[in-house]
């Protein structure tokens, strides 16, 4: 039998979002993830972001790689979006390419299966998101600044 790992808010470090080029934008605090916290598998995690931005840019779960980041995903990677504070709007792409989008604003839950198309969270709201998430398996992030 194992102890409860208590994660204190001083052990966390903020991040950049995933593809966000400006600190202004937002952060990310990734809370139960590898390797600071052994799990067989979930992660847990908090980020806010700004009006105009989104949580993470366009992206699929395969693999997301920019400069400052590579993110790996799982074959059978599935996560889930609450949101805490704000409005957005979740936006997906169809077969065809063409935008879909949904109105999100706080206590929505975005679940995103396996599988999932191209997709973002975005804010087009008048004050910043706070939301939390969390998903299996763990996907694997190589920061590299």
């Amino acid at each position: 039998m194992a102890d409860p790992k208590i994660i204190r808010a001083s052990e966390v470090e903020s991040a950049q979002l995933p593809g966000a080029e400006e600190a202004h934008v937002g952060w990310i605090k990734r809370i139960v993830y590898p390797p600071k916290v052994e799990t067989k598998g979930v992660f847990f995690g908090v980020a806010e972001f700004n009006p105009g931005h989104s949580v993470h840019r366009w992206h699929t779960h395969t693999r997301d790689k920019s400069e400052a980041y590579e993110v790996v995903y799982p074959e059978n990677f599935e996560e889930i979006y609450y949101i805490i504070r704000g409005a957005g709007v979740m936006q997906w792409k169809a077969p065809d390419g063409q935008i879909k989008e949904e109105k999100v604003t706080a206590g929505d839950t975005i679940f995103m299966p396996y599988g999932i198309v191209e997709h973002q969270l975005f804010n087009n709201g008048n004050e910043k998101i706070v939301m939390v998430f969390c998903g299996y398996p763990t996907a694997k992030v190589t920061l590299k600044k």
